[in-house]
């Protein structure tokens, strides 16, 4: 008989994420993976915050002038 140990390397997504919203931030800084769609006319940029569960998104809009608004999930506050 084989066993196999599985050891889950990650935490799962939470099922109940938080967010901050910013229209149109000047700056904003995080550390992770980066993908980036472009299509319809839309770019989205979605973060994968390093050893986190946390994902933040970024839509660049280009309806006349260009707009943005930066979705940054954050930590449950009743969660260390």
């Amino acid at each position: 008989m084989t066993y196999h140990r599985v050891v889950a390397a990650t935490q799962t997504r939470d099922p109940y994420p938080v967010y901050k919203f910013y229209n149109e931030p000047e700056e904003w800084v995080g550390n992770g993976t980066v993908k980036i769609s472009c299509k319809d006319g839309k770019v989205d940029v979605t973060i994968f915050e390093k050893d986190s569960i946390n994902i933040h998104r970024l839509e660049v809009c280009a309806d006349g002038p260009v707009g943005a608004r930066l979705t940054e999930q954050t930590s449950h506050p009743e969660r260390p």
